[in-house]
């Protein structure tokens, strides 16, 4: 099994343009299987969109001898998290609560070209309060982890959407979002 503390530095040699460095990544990144695409979403910096373009290219420059990259570096499409559930963000290490999602981005063109990360835009999407804020995100499923510290989240929206905390989640009313 490949090292996923190496995966920082094969990202920072993938736009290498030196042919025995490229094949060499190239394999690297191979080795990882379908594994590949759940070591990339737990790294502390996430690759970007023109990393991940990157990373196809070079596993589909290796050829037939390898799965294709679209089948190697597949970006989870079935929800991992649930409406209630406690999160992290894996960048901006924020915790919050889950309040709702989109099976793929549902907002606007200017807020996702505006976010810094632009993550892959077919992968679920959720609403998080985020705690001690009256902030509300809306993360990408690559970008969260759950979070196991059963600590309640304190946000002047809680009681808006939640009827009540047990076990270490959040139990999700029936109230719509507030008019804006």
């Amino acid at each position: 099994m490949p090292d996923p503390a190496q995966l920082p530095h094969l990202l920072r040699l993938i736009d290498d343009e030196s042919e025995p460095v490229r094949q060499a990544v190239a394999k690297a990144l191979a080795e990882f299987g379908s594994s590949l695409a759940g070591e990339l979403a737990q790294l502390a910096k996430l690759p970007d969109e023109a990393q991940m373009r990157m990373i196809y290219e070079l596993l589909e420059s290796l050829g037939d001898d390898f799965v294709t990259a679209s089948e190697k570096v597949e970006v989870e499409t079935e929800p991992r998290f649930e409406v209630g559930q406690l999160v992290k963000h894996r960048r901006y290490g924020y915790r919050g609560v889950i309040v709702s999602r989109d099976l793929t981005y549902g907002a606007e063109d200017d807020w996702y070209l505006a976010n810094q990360t632009q993550p892959d835009r077919d992968q679920p999407w959720y609403h998080v309060l985020v705690h001690d804020s009256e902030q509300v995100t809306h993360a990408a499923q690559t970008s969260l982890q759950g979070d196991d510290s059963d600590q309640q989240v304190v946000h002047p929206m809680i009681d808006h959407f939640f009827s009540a905390f047990s076990d270490g989640q959040y139990i999700r009313n029936d109230e719509a979002w507030p008019p804006s």
